[in-house]
């Protein structure tokens, strides 16, 4: 993802400014207390026992599971396996980019040091730079160093507190980002991965939603529900093309935009205020 993105001239209500990250990132979802507006007890504890959840079966093992890719990347190397190399790439920043729907406002510095793009100098796209040029060259050391921090964000990960509210602010943030990223053309096109980026995006999306949203939203307003549903739904048919550029200019961000603001809507219609977002500049 960019590291510092600025996006200028889209609203879009309910509090969204143009995007940045979650700024700041609350004290309460490292556990320092509850956010000034909250569902009520009952509910409130059942969202943030399922995002504690979400993290235990879904974040957690993911991590593990990119980590055994990047271990698998290096093996290939070892091995002069070309192919195998860029497979393993391919299959561990896909992994990546589904947790992106959790990883860009938990914890930026590392995220900057993983994933940052573009003029990336580590990470995943500092390796596929070289890694995916007509004259392939790799640099162990670059990967790794993803290995190093890949192995702290775990470390991290294993000690931070996920909350309901955090979570559908993550994962709405994230949902307008694509739309960002789609203007810039991709963070991958090296690697020509940038359509299975986005693919694999929206599940990360998609998955903290049905995982701990979905049932509280549709008990309480079912349209909503159905609503975001549909908008994830057509956001998946939009990327089952061959090639990004048939997707018409303008739609992909028009409709990711439409799936922030209706996670908002969520947030307020579970009883916290919605995802307040300011631009940091670049």
């Amino acid at each position: 993802m960019t590291g510092s993105v600025a996006l200028r001239g889209l609203t879009l209500g309910l509090a969204f400014m143009a995007v940045a990250v979650l700024a700041p990132l609350p004290g309460w979802a490292a556990g320092n207390g509850a956010p000034s507006f909250a569902p009520d007890d009952e509910l409130l504890q059942l969202l943030d026992g399922k995002a504690t959840a979400f993290k235990d079966q879904v974040a957690a093992p993911d991590i593990d599971a990119m980590i055994a890719g990047v271990q698998k990347m290096a093996a290939a190397v070892e091995q002069r396996d070309l192919k195998g190399t860029r497979q393993a790439w391919i299959d561990s920043h896909a992994i990546w980019m589904r947790c992106e729907a959790f990883t860009a406002d938990l914890f930026p510095g590392l995220n900057e040091k993983i994933d940052v793009w573009p003029n990336a100098k580590t990470g995943f796209h500092a390796i596929e730079t070289t890694l995916f040029a007509q004259s392939p060259q790799i640099d162990v050391r670059q990967i790794q160093g993803l290995l190093d921090n890949l192995g702290t964000y775990q470390r991290v990960l294993h000690e931070a507190k996920f909350t309901g509210y955090y979570l559908i602010a993550s994962s709405s943030t994230w949902a307008f980002e694509m739309g960002d990223q789609r203007t810039d053309g991709g963070e991958s096109t090296l690697s020509g991965n940038t359509l299975v980026d986005f693919q694999n995006g929206l599940d990360g999306v998609d998955r903290i939603w049905r995982f701990v949203f979905a049932d509280a939203v549709r008990a309480r307003k079912h349209f909503l529900a159905e609503e975001i549903d549909s908008e994830i739904a057509a956001i998946h048919g939009l990327l089952q093309v061959d090639e990004l550029d048939q997707i018409p200019e303008g739609v992909f961000e028009k409709e990711t935009t439409r799936l922030a603001s209706l996670l908002a809507d969520a947030s307020v219609t579970l009883g916290w205020r919605a995802p307040d977002y300011t631009d940091i500049g670049e």
